[in-house]
């Protein structure tokens, strides 16, 4: 857990090893059905980000019992049951309980060789970054709160939630990608600080590269992102911020992320023909945002320009 990956390895053979995880969270969306699918697919996404491949997984649902539709319960479930169904990953029962805030997530199994999981402590100077999908869940989920969200973006949101970071790990595995994590919680920057400080390297960001959800960073004016504080005060001092870079910017990559896409460390030779498969086979907004550089400053892992 020093490396802070994204999921428990543990070797049960000379070829083979258990990867495990677990995520839960609170409704992100409207619609019952479509929680359950983003749900599924952010709990499995850190099986992928250990290049390994999910085979099971177990619900875990808390909810205040007579307050909300079995309807409602069975509609989750369901849309959960189909990305499980997508990824080939068999459900093998959960556990429920009763609360006054309605929780749902899994936990899920994967395997992998031990000798080929990709973890997040191996990104080498010269390497590319690559970002597999767009930021700007959090400040899309207020605006849906508070009536703000145009049904097309709507859609956007949900469309990019829902998306398997599957489809994306398998590819990076045909790749020399030397480093993998996917970006959820702690943000882009709070995902990106491990790799460079498990490594000893500095990861420069470029900005105006990293790929946004249509609109960004303009609906700051309004709506409020979730979880920048959580990120920067994790990362702040460890980075350094160029003056260049748009306020807005800086803001959306701190938040925390829901579903959010694969950050890989990759070989520059290969970079290219990675983001350019990866965009053919679905992931189009696949992006290089960056390199990892040797450090030119004790304790500046972060570079973001």
């Amino acid at each position: 857990m020093q490396t802070m990956d994204d999921a428990g390895v543990y070797r049960i053979g000379d070829d083979i090893a258990l990867v495990q995880t677990v995520d839960f969270f609170f409704p992100i969306v409207d619609d019952p059905r479509s929680f359950g699918r983003i749900a599924a697919a952010n709990s499995m996404s850190d099986i992928w980000a250990m290049g390994a491949r999910a085979i099971t997984a177990m619900n875990i649902l808390a909810y205040p019992a007579g307050k909300i539709p079995a309807e409602v319960v069975e509609e989750l479930l369901t849309g959960a049951a189909e990305k499980l169904h997508e990824a080939g990953v068999v459900l093998l029962g959960g556990h429920t309980m009763e609360q006054e805030d309605l929780l749902y997530g899994m936990s899920v199994t994967g395997i992998t060789s031990p000798e080929t999981a990709i973890t997040n402590d191996n990104a080498r100077p010269g390497d590319l970054v690559v970002l597999t999908k767009p930021l700007g869940t959090g400040v899309y989920c207020d605006a849906m709160m508070n009536d703000g969200l145009a049904p097309d973006r709507y859609d956007v949101f949900v469309y990019w939630m829902e998306r398997l970071n599957k489809y994306a790990s398998e590819i990076m595995q045909r790749f020399p990608v030397s480093c993998l994590t996917d970006v959820t919680g702690f943000g882009l920057l709070g995902h990106s600080l491990p790799i460079a400080r498990n490594a000893g390297v500095r990861i420069l960001i470029r900005s105006k590269d990293v790929p946004m959800l249509p609109g960004l960073p303009e609906m700051l004016d309004t709506f409020n992102p979730k979880g920048v504080c959580k990120c920067t005060d994790y990362t702040e001092q460890w980075s350094r911020i160029s003056e260049d870079v748009e306020p807005g910017r800086y803001t959306v990559m701190a938040e925390a992320q829901t579903s959010g896409g694969l950050l890989a460390t990759v070989d520059p030779g290969q970079a290219e023909q990675l983001v350019m498969t990866l965009r053919e086979h679905g992931d189009t907004e696949a992006t290089i945002i960056g390199e990892v550089m040797e450090m030119d400053e004790p304790s500046v892992y972060l570079d973001v320009v």
